[in-house]
């Protein structure tokens, strides 16, 4: 480690380890604020091509200030690189799939809303990220999503660094134009990544599976997707339509931009068929001709409001969202299939007891 970074920041923990870099939670000595220390590994620092992807990565976060996108605070680096940057803390949304199973459709949306509002600001500013995925979604405790990790992202007001021909992005989330390796390469592309990680937060599953690279790069660009709807029956149809869109093959096919995909989104909370009924409204009793699922028959409500026909869906996915970062394994099924068999138990605990006594009596 340079003298310049132990003069600045005081190391904590390891927080993540990359192919490239390693991240430290670290406490800058001058302003006492905790923060994420990026830096290049001496193999790393060693390649042009990567130390040239890092200054990249630094110049495209100082020109990206958006609640929505992580933020830079320091750079530098004379004998090794690094930058700092906000320091987040509710983990990833790669991170609430693995531990508590798929996302209820209001939450989904909510997130994506959020990460629509961060990609149009980078395409605003000339910046594809090309990266895009679950593990680089982060999110704060209370629910805030931030972007993250623009190492390999397109930066179209300066010179490519991508060879004509090569595939850059991770697998599973690469628009077929990316896996042809095109330079045409544009905005289109996250958005087919941003269709992958609405499937995948809706489904709990990937919508391409496959045994290697190669059959999944051939399934991306001659396989039709699956539906969300064939996996999740409460999808709202005009979810489960976008998402779709999303992973249309040719980009022309695609929603226009991350702003439209983001309008649709809003649309959902404003449906009336996607509102929520209130059961402390009117007496309402949910019936089973309504749309029912585990994830979202039980949304919670404020006892102590006024009894409304609708509960505000987008604040309760909100609140849901919470819940599930400060509680990771809270919408795992494993968990609510225990909590059902329980009361099952229980149930069948007390009708033996019950009738023991009528007999006894």
């Amino acid at each position: 480690m340079s003298t310049e970074l132990i003069d600045r920041y005081e190391l904590g923990d390891t927080i993540g380890v990359g192919a490239a870099g390693i991240i430290h939670r670290a406490t800058d000595r001058e302003s006492g604020e905790v923060v994420a220390l990026k830096t290049l590994n001496s193999h790393a620092a060693a390649n042009p091509m990567i130390r040239a992807r890092f200054r990249r990565e630094i110049n495209i976060l100082q020109r990206l200030r958006h609640p929505n996108i992580i933020a830079l605070k320091d750079a530098g680096g004379k004998t090794v690189l690094y930058y700092s940057m906000e320091l987040v803390d509710g983990g990833t949304v790669k991170s609430l799939l693995d531990n508590g199973g798929r996302l209820p459709w209001p939450v989904v949306a909510d997130l994506g809303i959020q990460l629509c509002s961060a990609l149009q600001c980078a395409h605003n500013n000339g910046v594809i990220h090309r990266d895009l995925k679950p593990g680089n979604l982060f999110l704060t405790s209370d629910g805030v999503l931030k972007l993250a990790d623009f190492g390999i992202a397109r930066d179209l007001t300066s010179q490519d660094l991508t060879e004509k021909g090569q595939t850059v992005g991770t697998h599973a989330y690469m628009a077929p134009e990316q896996i042809r390796g095109e330079q045409s390469v544009s905005e289109k592309a996250d958005l087919y990544a941003l269709g992958c990680c609405l499937f995948e937060m809706l489904t709990h599953r990937k919508p391409f599976l496959a045994d290697n690279h190669r059959e999944l790069y051939d399934q991306h660009l001659k396989v039709i997707p699956p539906r969300v709807s064939d996996f999740c029956r409460d999808c709202p149809p005009e979810l489960d339509l976008l998402v779709d869109q999303l992973l249309s093959k040719t980009p022309d096919q695609r929603p226009f931009n991350a702003r439209q995909v983001q309008a649709k989104l809003l649309q959902l909370f404003s449906s009336e068929q996607n509102q929520l009924p209130n059961p402390r409204a009117n007496g309402l009793q949910s019936t089973d001709s309504q749309r029912k699922d585990p994830l979202t028959e039980n949304l919670p409500v404020d006892a102590d409001s006024e009894p409304q026909g609708t509960v505000d869906v987008r604040e309760q996915g909100r609140q849901i969202l919470i819940d599930r970062i400060r509680n990771p394994h809270l919408g795992s099924p494993q968990a609510a299939i225990s909590w059902q068999r329980l009361v099952v138990v229980a149930a069948v605990v007390l009708a033996i007891a019950a009738a023991a006594f009528v007999l006894k009596e």
